[in-house]
């Protein structure tokens, strides 16, 4: 795939549709606006985006106190969501998990996947939704496409389990960036500021096998309550070249974050 030119998928068609049809009829809290962004200076190749509707119109987070804490019905959760917020409902063994737009948005088709809405679950990944995030990123046929994560205590603002997608048309590093064998489809990120743990599609036998390898490691997080991020993108497996041929999963564990998150502040989740 040119990196250069997006390439559509039928997939990419219906959500920009949809996305734009939400927009148009005056879903979100605000009009997505980056006012002014930029590459900063040095090898990571940081984007900085000024999106300043984000800190100041958004829903109040969710008062997170540790990664165990139950599913709370009075609280704002994705079943109250109007039916004008929801794009898609995807039928999946007898179970219903739908994508909604996320109307606080951080960058173009910013959505959210619900995993299972009607069940109630907490943000706890399950490999049931790590399989369906990984199969909706590879619908799309853009290189920009990305998907992530955020746990309890990692600024996930919505304790209903829920993953995010968006479009983010800039090359980014970690499309490309040199990572250290461990074990397996299992790398080591660690010439980045953030050190951390990548799965690269490429170096697994098949989805199933991809999946089950992410899911060992955020597992063994989950059960041991550390703060993780999770994002996953397309990915080249050889940097000199325009292609992306492959998909990296990256993994964060971090320190826990408790409390409601401020707004106002930079908090570093899932793609700062």
């Amino acid at each position: 795939m040119d990196s250069g030119k997006e390439n559509e998928s039928e997939f990419d068609i219906k959500l920009k549709q949809a996305w734009e049809k939400a927009q148009k009829d005056k879903v979100f809290r605000y009009v997505l606006n980056i006012s002014n962004w930029r590459v900063l200076e040095g090898p990571y190749k940081l984007l900085a985006q000024l999106n300043p509707d984000r800190a100041f119109r958004r829903r109040t987070p969710e008062h997170i106190t540790t990664m165990l804490q139950p599913f709370d019905s009075t609280k704002f959760n994705f079943t109250r969501l109007p039916e004008s917020e929801i794009m898609f409902k995807i039928q999946n063994e007898g179970y219903t998990d739908i994508i909604a737009v996320n109307v606080s948005p951080i960058e173009w088709c910013h959505s959210l996947i619900i995993i299972k809405y009607l069940q109630c679950l907490p943000q706890s990944i399950t490999q049931y939704s790590l399989q369906k995030a990984i199969e909706i990123l590879l619908l799309s046929s853009s290189p920009y496409f990305r998907v992530a994560y955020n746990s309890l205590c990692a600024f996930a603002s919505v304790n209903h389990l829920h993953w995010h997608l968006y479009y983010l048309k800039h090359n980014m590093l970690l499309e490309y960036i040199e990572v250290q064998p461990y074990q397996g489809s299992l790398f080591l990120l660690e010439n980045f500021p953030s050190k951390g743990f990548c799965f690269k599609l490429s170096s697994s036998n098949k989805i199933e096998t991809f999946v089950s390898s992410i899911f060992s490691l955020v597992n063994y997080l989950q059960k041991h309550q550390i703060a993780h991020n999770v994002y996953v993108t397309r990915a080249k497996t050889i940097s000199s070249k325009e292609v992306h041929d492959d998909v990296r999963a990256y993994v964060w564990a971090r320190k826990s974050h408790v409390d409601v998150k401020d707004t106002t502040l930079f908090n570093p989740a899932k793609q700062q």
